[in-house]
């Protein structure tokens, strides 16, 4: 974690990228809490929304899924995510912590560059508010890429790779409600794919890591009105529903993350 001879060259790269440092501090906490652990976090999961939609399943290896990218240019859902695991730390650990905030940017599709599995390397401007923090542990949240799973009641459905933050769609899947016996064909499904790193602020050794693979299906067989899956929530809801699932995926995570 310490910067080395090229860390002004670091420092240009980073900047040029368009990602900016900024730091917000959590309410002081008791000195007894600080003096053990003092955390900080980066989010480099928010610079973009993913829309998958299913391709059939040809029995090969490849990939049949397309993709719709839907840029988040102010990085909502790394504000959404760096409150969740602050929220997370003070309620586990009753630890402060440092929230780090990356613009989004090119680093944010490259961010698994950044942790070789051993050690965490950050570029020099995290570098410099790292150490600005005074934090003694980092916790970063970088995207997870994994095979698309939807969970549903009594089985999972999913072809292809899903990653980072999204919607999958399957626009084939055959689903009746049991409650209802209504059926329909079509779902949409938020997901939630992230990778958890715990790290020693001082060295850069990874402590521990989590992987998340969650979603959650809206079948359009549960909708009295949609007739395409993206039409079963609304606009507002997608955000909504995504959002929740972010953050209770991190409720539940983190305090297994700093358990060590």
């Amino acid at each position: 974690m310490h910067k080395d001879a090229n860390g002004r060259a670091r420092r240009r790269w980073i900047q040029a990228a368009g990602a900016a440092a900024v730091t917000a501090g959590f309410s002081a906490l008791p000195a007894r809490a600080q003096a053990a652990r003092r955390y900080a976090v980066v989010s480099l999961v928010g610079d973009r929304l993913v829309v998958v939609y299913a391709g059939l399943v040809t029995g090969t290896s490849l990939d049949a899924n397309r993709q719709r990218v839907v840029l988040d240019a102010k990085g909502a859902m790394d504000q959404f995510a760096l409150a969740a695991v602050g929220k997370a730390l003070e309620t586990a650990d009753g630890a402060s912590a440092t929230l780090l905030g990356v613009a989004p940017s090119p680093l944010h599709e490259r961010a698994d560059s950044l942790i070789d599995g051993k050690s965490v390397s950050l570029p020099g401007s995290l570098v410099d508010a790292l150490e600005q923090s005074r934090a003694t542990h980092l916790v970063m949240v970088t995207k997870q890429r994994a095979d698309a799973s939807i969970p549903m009641l009594r089985t999972h459905l999913g072809v292809g790779k899903l990653r980072g933050l999204g919607y999958y769609i399957d626009m084939n899947a055959n689903i009746r409600m049991v409650e209802s016996g209504a059926t329909g064909r079509g779902l949409l499904a938020p997901y939630v794919y992230l990778k958890l790193t715990l790290a020693d602020a001082r060295t850069g050794a990874v402590l521990n890591q989590r992987n998340c693979t969650a979603a959650q299906a809206y079948p359009v067989a549960g909708s009295q009105t949609a007739l395409d899956p993206w039409e079963v929530l609304t606009s507002e809801e997608k955000i909504a529903r995504l959002r929740s699932l972010l953050e209770s995926e991190l409720a539940r995570e983190i305090p297994l993350l700093i358990a060590t």
